[in-house]
């Protein structure tokens, strides 16, 4: 009877010892899973937040009504687009106005609202806005329109972008800005047409 008791001891021990190495076992695994589910979250929103970076290329356009931001305006009319886009009903507006606003918002958001920005007409004749940093603008202003004419000639820009919708972009870098034979793309001759300051 004395190793009938022992025996059945003996095995008692050994069942919850395998229950409990079993039972550490299965946390540890459920652990190791949550961990690898955590890690490839976490990397799954690091790559969807990586900003896009693409190179366009697109001749310098000039447009006879060239507004894209508050560069270069005078006070009183940011004052006056400031108090409407920040008071106005966007229930009631017409899709002209309403995508106004959400430039006026993307603009905002990225803090571009004071950058200096050109017109690029692309390939696909489709005009962007693109925003530069103020060093990158001073590559741009030198070309003037006038002189372009006069010499037949048109500005040919390669530039990296983060695109940001709504036909606006912000520009990484200027990989190029030259002279090319040819005329420049323009909203109309007609019209007084300034160069970009």
């Amino acid at each position: 009877m004395i190793t009938n008791d022992l025996y059945y001891k003996n095995c008692s021990v050994r069942y919850n010892t395998t229950r409990e190495i079993s039972s550490n076992f299965m946390k540890i695994r459920k652990l190791i899973i949550c961990f690898t589910v955590g890690v490839l979250m976490a990397l799954t929103n690091c790559n969807s937040n990586e900003i896009q970076i693409k190179k366009i290329e697109g001749d310098l356009y000039y447009s006879f009504f060239r507004l894209g931001s508050f560069h270069n305006l005078p006070d009183s009319i940011i004052q006056k687009m400031k108090f409407y886009a920040d008071t106005v009903n966007r229930s009631q507006l017409d899709s002209a106005n309403l995508e106004f606003i959400s430039k006026y918002d993307v603009l905002r958001n990225k803090d571009l609202l004071y950058s200096p920005f050109i017109d690029l007409k692309l390939d696909n004749d489709s005009i962007i806005k693109v925003y530069l940093t103020n060093s990158e603008y001073e590559k741009i202003k030198i070309f003037k329109r006038q002189d372009l004419i006069d010499t037949k000639k048109k500005v040919r820009i390669v530039v990296d972008v983060q695109n940001l919708g709504h036909g606006l972009a912000l520009a990484t870098k200027i990989i190029s800005a030259n002279k090319i034979d040819g005329q420049i793309p323009q909203f109309d001759k007609k019209l007084r047409i300034e160069d970009y300051q």
